[in-house]
């Protein structure tokens, strides 16, 4: 049997590639999933890499990742697709292409580089998609790393929702080594944190981003109590600045927020697929006043879905 092009199938996840270099979006999308890659504008700029699973519903989801052990796991990385597959609803899954810069990051938050904004560019991406295809909810999802992407896309992407789990709320607040090899990645014309965070405030701090900028868009933010460097470092200065006592949680912003602290496992791991699978659940219903359709466990099937 021939084997499929390397340069047009992707073998991991077991789809085709669909790659362009235009800030437009192909005319024409397939009708099965597909591995998109929208190649840099500029030269030595950084791809934009997502996998893509259509669905007739007026609900996208969109995925981000965290961490990524390198020994473990290999770019690009498409995380949750065998629990959200669950969803019957159109998904797409972001890689963080920042990993991509060198060889030894584990974690860069979807920052991009001083020159290329992953953030923005990653958010045009799913406006332009959200559009073109006729989703008329957008609802991003991530865990740590992924979370802060995910409330970092939100806020530019009008009505959309951020379920995020233990996320990072600024990255000057983040283990000193993982916070050096993204400066030393993606800033390396700085000589401090300090001097990044006066430059990308916005980028880097999702406190200083949402304290400055329109309340457009929910957020569902669930923060696991048993993980103490979070919920003290993160969390908590997040939940006060909007009035709210971290440890009861509760709404803000005209009801625009919400704050969720719950049990889980002890330290910082991703939630359980079922913990994940309901706080999605229970935020959409709660921001778009509709109930998702999700399978039950058993209802999904496949060996290239990934290991969530």
């Amino acid at each position: 049997m021939e084997q499929p092009d390397s340069s047009t199938w992707d073998q991991a996840h077991d789809v085709p590639i669909m790659s362009w270099r235009s800030s437009d979006l192909p005319d024409h999308l397939p009708e099965h999933p597909v591995h998109l890659v929208k190649e840099p504008e500029e030269p030595g700029g950084l791809h934009l890499r997502s996998l893509y699973e259509p669905s007739d519903s007026t609900t996208l989801i969109v995925s981000l990742h965290g961490a990524l052990p390198r020994g473990k796991f290999k770019l690009p990385r498409f995380e949750w697709r065998r629990t959200l597959n669950r969803v019957e609803c159109a998904r797409l899954y972001l890689s963080d292409s920042t990993l991509e810069i060198s060889g030894s990051l584990e974690i860069g938050w979807y920052i991009g580089t001083a020159q290329q904004d992953l953030h923005s560019e990653y958010a045009a991406f799913v406006r332009s998609l959200a559009a073109a295809e006729g989703y008329q909810h957008i609802l991003l999802v991530g865990s740590s790393a992924g979370g802060f992407g995910a409330l970092a896309l939100s806020r530019q992407l009008a009505d959309s929702l951020a379920v995020v789990f233990s996320p990072q709320t600024t990255i000057s607040g983040y283990q000193p080594g993982h916070r050096r090899a993204l400066a030393g990645a993606s800033f390396p014309d700085h000589t401090t944190f300090d001097a990044i965070e006066a430059d990308f405030a916005d980028r880097v701090n999702m406190r200083s981003l949402y304290s400055q900028s329109l309340d457009n868009n929910f957020v569902h933010y669930v923060q696991n109590t048993r993980d103490r460097f979070h919920f003290e470092a993160h969390y908590a200065a997040f939940a006060l600045s909007f009035g709210v006592n971290p440890e009861v949680g509760g709404s803000a912003r005209g009801r625009r927020m919400s704050f969720h602290p719950e049990r889980q496992e002890e330290g910082h791991a991703p939630p359980s697929r079922s913990q994940f699978i309901r706080h999605i659940e229970d935020a959409y219903r709660r921001y778009f006043d509709a109930d998702l359709s999700v399978l039950p466990p058993e209802a999904v099937q496949g060996a290239n879905l990934g290991n969530r």
